[in-house]
């Protein structure tokens, strides 16, 4: 009994846990990990392929990551409709002009067709881009910065094509749109036409094939937000080298 008792006096005063042990020597450095993605790389296989060069410069840079925002504005003018130039035509025809469609005295605006770049966009004075520089008669195209109505503080950027509504949309292979202009060419083999739009979408591009009417406003399309280090109107600029290809007429 007094061999227990001096047991369990002696482990009564032991600590139940022990100290820690000092730290092990630093292991050695693991191996590097593999690159982030490019942004442009879309298939992740860390490899430049031809259909990455979304802009066709011959370069893989953040140029080929614009994206192209997909968002017009009532679809088109506010004032028209897909089908607005075959009822204008037909109204014209009984010698009606309603607003919206061109009046009696409308002439198509002349001009050269010409591929809108960033050395033809020039500073409207508030922020954003007249196209051609042929003051007073600048270009029927411009950019425009706007205050985002659902966001205070922020700025949207538009593409304003004045007078601009969509008689036709087509369906083309992007490539053919790049190294054959064919969106450009229905533009061109059509008298009536001020301005084409191709819109780059993988491996396809969307068509806008417009007319003019001078009794309506303008088509307008959401371009470019803030946000990502470049100002609304920069991104539309950027999106001209490939993902949005303008051809309008200049006087």
């Amino acid at each position: 009994m007094f061999i227990v008792l001096a047991l369990a006096t002696l482990l009564s005063g032991c600590p139940l846990d022990g100290d820690n042990g000092k730290n092990g020597e630093t292991g050695p450095t693991g191996e590097t990990g593999l690159s982030g993605i490019n942004c442009w790389d879309l298939d992740g296989d860390r490899i430049n392929d031809s259909d990455e060069d979304k802009n066709n410069d011959g370069l893989w840079d953040a140029n080929d990551c614009v994206t192209v925002i997909n968002a017009e504005r009532l679809l088109q003018s506010a004032e028209a409709e897909f089908n607005h130039q075959h009822l204008c035509e037909a109204l014209a025809n009984l010698g009606q002009y309603p607003t919206g469609c061109p009046s009696a005295a409308h002439t198509v605006p002349t001009g050269t067709l010409t591929r809108i770049n960033q050395n033809l966009l020039f500073d409207d004075g508030s922020g954003g881009f007249e196209t051609c520089n042929f003051p007073p008669n600048n270009g029927l195209l411009s950019i425009e910065l706007r205050d985002d109505l659902d966001k205070p503080g922020e700025k949207d950027a538009w593409f304003v094509l004045d007078g601009g509504y969509i008689a036709k949309t087509l369906q083309l292979a992007y490539t053919d749109v790049i190294d054959n202009n064919s969106c450009r060419n229905e533009c061109a083999g059509d008298v009536n036409c001020i301005a084409s739009l191709a819109l780059e979408s993988g491996t396809r591009a969307e068509c806008k094939i417009f007319y003019h009417s001078d009794t309506i406003s303008a088509y307008e399309r959401l371009c470019g937000v803030s946000g990502g280090g470049l100002t609304p109107t920069e991104i539309c600029a950027l999106s001209l080298r490939g993902q949005a290809l303008w051809d309008v007429k200049c006087p």
